[in-house]
């Protein structure tokens, strides 16, 4: 449940690459959780 809100953005760039951004950062308790299972934030870009 904790990460029901996580929000990819995809971001079309001038060249057609595609780029991903998370619309906001994560909470304390979500970077506690990846960091336990050795994730970071970057599983989602």
């Amino acid at each position: 449940q904790l990460f029901q809100y996580v929000n990819v953005v995809l971001f079309k760039l001038p060249d057609g690459r595609i780029q991903r951004s998370l619309d906001r950062s994560l909470t304390p308790d979500q970077r506690r959780i990846l960091q336990g299972l050795g994730l970071d934030e970057s599983i989602y870009v």
